[in-house]
């Protein structure tokens, strides 16, 4: 509620920006050249090829993984809360010469602002940022067509990191993880995400914990026919 409350409160199409410049500009420089062009290589392995794809990349942040799908030929939106962010985006795909289109606002925005029906929604260490756990699992499906992919990578909250934490971020998390009242931006549970993706229906899903504090999950949304929603092949590392 009260994420809620400041969302409408606090609007990046009037002028908000949660990230300052300075910060965005470094944060930026770091994550292009950190770009693992090896995740999106998997990625386009599962999907037969990404050339024509519709792929959203939701909480896209600087565009680096956006414009590397944009290079492979996918048609790409770029969706984030952040201005300048989309101005960073859009000065590296204007430099790379690749087609893009951009969408401002909170990620929960996506619904009201986007088409659905894309073939691959990818999002990146920001599922946290979400309002709500369960209702932003069931926005990325949504978002996606039938037979379309999820790829979601999130951080954990590890023991050792919750144990160093301040009493006001504990509370936070034990809020979120016990009562799913979200005040502020605690990372989900373990296996919360992948538990909430099994409740819609999915032809398969595949989670992986390549370190501590991180998962990875790639999902496959059912193409039409209703099934129980857990894996139908070995969940193979992608990751």
């Amino acid at each position: 509620m009260i994420n809620r409350l400041l969302s409408i409160s606090r609007r990046p199409e009037e002028g908000w920006d949660p990230v300052p410049r300075r910060y965005a500009e470094t944060y930026s420089c770091k994550e292009w050249a950190k770009l693992d062009t090896g995740v999106v290589d998997r990625i386009e392995e599962r999907m037969g090829g990404l050339a024509g794809k519709r792929v959203l990349d939701l909480g896209a942040g600087p565009g680096q993984y956006a414009v590397e799908f944009a290079r492979r030929r996918a048609q790409v939106t770029w969706h984030d809360v952040s201005r300048v962010y989309l101005e960073i985006a859009q000065k590296h795909a204007t430099a790379l010469q690749v087609p893009m289109e951009f969408s401002l606002g909170y990620l929960e925005d996506a619904t009201r602002m986007l088409a659905p029906s894309y073939d691959l929604v990818f999002n990146r260490i920001c599922y946290y940022y979400s309002r709500n756990d369960r209702r932003f699992a069931r926005i990325i499906y949504d978002l996606v067509r039938p037979g379309g992919y999820i790829y979601i990578w999130n951080w954990l909250q590890t023991p050792q990191g919750l144990a160093q934490m301040s009493w006001k971020r504990r509370f936070q998390y034990y809020a979120n993880a016990y009562c799913g009242v979200k005040i502020g931006h605690p990372c989900p549970p373990p296996g919360r995400v992948p538990a909430l993706l099994r409740e819609c229906e999915l032809e398969w899903i595949e989670v992986l914990h390549p370190r501590p504090g991180c998962e990875l999950i790639l999902a496959k949304r059912s193409s039409g026919v209703p099934q129980a929603c857990q894996p139908t092949r070995p969940e193979l590392p992608f990751e």
